[in-house]
């Protein structure tokens, strides 16, 4: 399989990549969509977050069919392999073939979502394919946030069915997606000079994985564990003062390790068998999600310092009350997938604060409110203060929607098996189009394409060229 340049939507995918994209990075590119939009004489919207939307009228026969917005963000990850040079502000990625899949060389390749903006354009510039009006909305700066999408004015569309090609897999389609926010606990803490043995408790060996696509699994957090193990010694009466509590690194990654370090005038071996006694109980209650979990415990050079035991104990109390995991799956769709849940990403000691945070997730916006809420509650009572960031709404699922009834119609008079229609649980710009304009009827397509955000990112030529088929029949079928 070649990447054939003849081919419209490789051609516009080639230029895209010799453009610099990366997120926060998309000037240039939106300058030549807009380039583009005046040399096939088509009208455009171009807004202060370099946003594009271009328009085009329904081909003949299609004049009275209601319109449709085509989706996809022009911003990619920019990653690349350890020592690899290569300046993603200036310089174009460099493509090859390998195995029928197209990649960039050392680099990551912006199939994510380049491919659906070069959908877009070979729809755009051909006009010989049937279709209704359309409104071909290219985004920026989704991959930190959607934040191009969220500054959208509902006014740039008038129609109300919508494509979002950001939904890789050529064989599905999404009916729903996550909305979420993060959640950050801070709460002082004051330090005394220590006298006493030291000790660090480390549980890894977690499979962790993103909280968006492994919620359902269930699996162990490291730093719910770690916590329940300090809090157990605490119930049982040590003496326990923290001096470091570290897990994590970012919040939507499901805990894989943490590490308690706290002193104690508690004789080691004391402390040791109660640490066995826990690490037990919880290998047996995950060995099925996570059969390889480690419960450590050490004794450490003496810390020179070490918290109130009252700040231990209600950080402590705090992290292992705190709501974590899966909270509720749709039991109106089959596999009942994932519609809430909350995910406790990373737990740090500061110099003058411990500080946790939380990324709440659901398709429904009252359910991320609640856990905003109970989390802010737990944390009055604790002593700590909650702030929000990184808002996206999200995308409920809706058991009738014409638009995908259409499209399965189409997949399958193409394929010749049904379309699987998927509840997920990540986060992408159908929810924002949907909050606002709530009777959009939204479906998601595009081409395959793996190992995103990494320097190992392809594309599936073939999937590419069935993909466009697959698109360009369903506009025909609008």
């Amino acid at each position: 399989m070649e990447f054939d340049l003849t081919k419209p939507y490789c051609r516009y995918f080639n230029e895209i990549c010799k453009i610099p994209h990366g997120s926060g990075n998309e000037r240039q590119l939106s300058n030549w969509l807009v380039s583009f939009a005046k040399e096939h004489q088509l009208s455009y919207i171009q807004d202060e977050l370099w946003n594009v939307i271009i328009y085009k009228d329904a081909a003949m026969g299609y004049e009275d069919h209601p319109g449709v917005i085509i989706q996809a963000h022009m911003d990619m990850v920019c990653e690349k392999k350890e020592g690899w040079i290569h300046d993603f502000e200036t310089e174009p990625l460099k493509l090859y073939v390998e195995d029928g899949r197209l990649r960039a060389e050392g680099t990551t390749l912006g199939a994510d979502d380049g491919m659906g903006c070069a959908y877009m354009l070979a729809v755009l510039a051909d006009d010989t394919l049937a279709h209704p009006y359309l409104e071909c909305c290219f985004t920026t700066q989704e991959e930190t946030g959607l934040t191009g999408a969220q500054a959208l004015k509902p006014e740039y569309f008038k129609a109300r069915r919508m494509i979002n090609l950001d939904g890789a897999g050529e064989y599905k389609t999404y009916m729903s997606m996550g909305g979420g926010e993060q959640i950050t606990l801070t709460r002082p803490v004051t330090w005394d000079e220590n006298r006493n043995r030291t000790y660090r408790l480390t549980v890894s060996g977690l499979l962790g994985g993103h909280s968006g696509g492994m919620i359902d699994r269930e699996r162990a957090n490291a730093g719910k564990l770690a916590a329940r193990i300090s809090g157990f010694l605490i119930r049982r009466g040590i003496d326990f003062r923290l001096c470091d509590f570290q897990g994590g690194t970012k919040h939507n990654v499901i805990m894989p390790r943490a590490e308690v370090t706290f002193t104690s005038t508690v004789e080691e071996m004391v402390l040791r068998k109660l640490v066995s006694r826990c690490g037990q109980n919880i290998s047996e209650e995950f060995e099925l999600s996570d059969p390889d979990i480690t419960v450590e415990f050490t004794a450490e050079s003496p810390a020179e310092r070490a918290m109130k035991e009252e700040d231990s104990r209600e950080i402590i109390s705090l992290i292992g009350l705190l709501p974590c995991g899966l909270q509720a799956r749709n039991a109106a769709v089959e596999g009942n997938p994932p519609v809430t849940s909350v995910n406790m990403g990373i737990i740090s000691i500061e110099e003058t604060q411990a500080v946790i945070v939380l990324s709440a997730r659901s398709a429904l916006e009252g359910a991320v409110e609640e856990l905003k809420h109970q989390a802010a509650l737990l944390g009055r009572l604790f002593g700590a203060s909650a702030g929000y960031s990184g808002y996206y709404p999200g995308w409920k699922y809706e058991a009738v929607s014409e638009l995908r009834e259409i499209m399965k119609q189409v997949f399958f008079d193409l394929y010749q098996k049904p379309l699987n229609c998927l509840i997920g649980h990540g986060g992408n710009e159908c929810g924002v189009f949907k909050k606002m304009h709530p009777d959009m009827d939204i479906v998601t397509s595009g081409a395959i394409y793996g190992n995103i955000h990494g320097p190992e990112e392809f594309l599936d030529l073939a999937s590419f060229d069935r993909s466009w088929i697959l698109l360009t029949r369903l506009l025909k079928a609008l």
